[in-house]
């Protein structure tokens, strides 16, 4: 191999990289990652693994010395795709905060979790005891929370949650610390 044709190989290899780097950044923003799903970055990592593999074994039939990028980009993508997946979530941490709240003599407890995006309502019935009244994601809209579940859709702004079914009107909300 002559000069000019391994700078071409170095050259295509980089970029071959610079394109995977980008991809695999907009590919992470869009899973948007959250600690509890650790476990699924191993199938995104075959994902890649197997797709540079195919592309490498395609080349081949092409091109037979560009094989030998696609087999190391493989390696190399695997590992920057683990960093990248890893960054965000260190990035984007969990957080929950709860509010308590009474209806009769029925308490309640509102949980509204950061990434992901869920919140949840619990009646405590003893000590030891609670039951899951419903689940749900939340999201941002103007200087509310709209929380939407399968049974219904609430607001939560300054302390008051509305469109709760147990209740029509505004309910006032207490911060657990």
């Amino acid at each position: 191999m002559t000069k000019s044709e391994t700078k071409l190989l170095i050259g295509i290899g980089v970029l071959i990289l610079l394109i995977d780097i980008f991809l695999m950044k907009y590919w992470i923003s869009n899973i948007k990652p959250d600690p509890f799903m650790s476990v699924g970055v191993e199938s995104y990592r075959l994902e890649i693994f197997g797709a540079n593999i195919l592309i490498g074994i395609i080349v081949f039939f092409i091109r037979k010395r560009l094989l030998i990028l696609f087999f190391i980009n493989s390696i190399i993508c695997y590992w920057i795709f683990s960093f990248f997946w890893n960054s965000w979530i260190e990035n984007h941490p969990y957080s929950s905060t709860e509010y308590s709240f009474q209806i009769e003599n029925r308490k309640f407890v509102l949980g509204i979790d950061r990434n992901p995006n869920t919140f949840g309502i619990e009646e405590i019935i003893s000590e030891s005891k609670d039951t899951l009244i419903t689940i749900g994601m939340h999201e941002k809209v103007g200087d509310s929370l709209k929380l939407t579940s399968m049974q219904e859709t609430m607001y939560f702004h300054n302390y008051k949650l509305n469109g709760f079914s147990i209740s029509p009107n505004a309910i006032e909300l207490n911060k657990i610390e």
